[in-house]
């Protein structure tokens, strides 16, 4: 199938059948379409402006041609892409490096680094052990905007690459209880019969939290300084060991662990059969608090809600 365009005074035809006519309905020049198995083709009513891209455009004063050349195309997507090459997030260190907001995705950067430190995700930087791969990880940088599309924070968060750890070797277990949707459905009805509250509570990096329950060694980040006595060293013949969790190792989701040894040392017992049900009993009542993950809901009267949340707080 071929097809051949010349400036008719018809509308645009396409002709699937000889049987088929069209009508004149308009006096403007406006480009046919001719749909042919075998077309007959002229070449000498076939310039060499055809076999550039032609776009037909309309206005006031009619249908009109517009010839687009291959260098003009070119240079408006070289245009496009100077114009957004800020408005896209940076994928690597290495292009934050190179970006006029450098500055902004350096400071994000050391306040991740801080937030590692003062959770004590970070154990000593070691030579990586005979036999061991250490983990990978990732930079992952994101602008958080406003309604008006404006730039109100640089955020980067260090993530390792838990699809290179080995079941068995690096992990064991991966599975985080939480509470069902029937257990849910029952607080919210019984919260309305006593009449108390519920409150939505989230754990700011609830990844962070879990104890590691194997050796985990992961490749030294960028923007991590080496200790003073190791500068010298071969940078990727040594490895840190981790302490605790961090977003993206398989067992980053364990955090219950940790959550339930601090709720019962607060005088919380998990019920039974649903385990990610903890229940305490005060002076004026009971105050529960169901966990789905990193969520938390506190059922309750307000002062028991404040109270909970308080050394929740206080805590994570």
């Amino acid at each position: 199938m071929q097809i051949l365009e010349r400036e008719r005074e018809h509308i645009v035809s396409i002709n699937h059948d000889a049987n088929v006519s069209t009508s004149n309905v308009s006096e403007d020049k406006i480009p046919e379409v001719i749909l042919s198995e075998d077309p007959k083709r002229n070449e000498q009513d076939l310039d060499d402006s055809y076999e550039m891209s032609i776009n037909y455009a309309h206005n006031s004063l009619g249908w009109y041609r517009k010839e687009i050349k291959m260098n003009d195309i070119f240079a408006y997507s070289v245009a496009v892409e100077i114009m957004d090459e800020d408005d896209n997030d940076p994928q690597t260190m290495e292009e934050c490096q190179h970006r006029n907001d450098w500055k902004s995705w350096k400071k994000a950067i050391q306040d991740e680094l801080d937030s590692l430190n003062k959770r004590e995700v970070f154990g000593p930087i070691i030579p990586t052990p005979k036999g061991v791969k250490p983990v990978g990880y990732k930079w992952v940088f994101v602008r958080k905007r406003n309604e008006q599309n404006e730039v109100v924070r640089y955020k980067a968060r260090l993530v390792a690459q838990g699809f290179t750890q080995k079941p068995g070797i690096d992990y064991t277990e991966t599975y985080s209880p939480v509470v069902d949707a029937t257990t849910l459905r029952f607080l919210i009805s019984l919260s309305i019969i006593e009449q108390l509250k519920m409150q939505l509570m989230d754990v700011v990096t609830a990844y962070l939290y879990g104890s590691l329950d194997t050796d985990i060694y992961m490749r030294i980040p960028e923007g991590l300084k080496m200790p003073e006595a190791l500068k010298s060293k071969p940078r990727h013949m040594y490895s840190i060991k981790l302490k605790r969790s961090l977003y993206g190792l398989k067992q980053s989701g364990r955090m219950y662990n940790r959550l339930s040894e601090y709720l019962i040392k607060k005088g919380f017992c998990h019920n039974q059969i649903s385990p990610c049900l903890f229940i305490k009993r005060t002076e004026s009542g009971f105050v529960i608090i169901a966990v789905y993950v990193d969520d938390l809901n506190i059922i309750g009267s307000p002062e028991e809600i404040r109270q909970a949340a308080d050394y929740l707080k206080s805590e994570f």
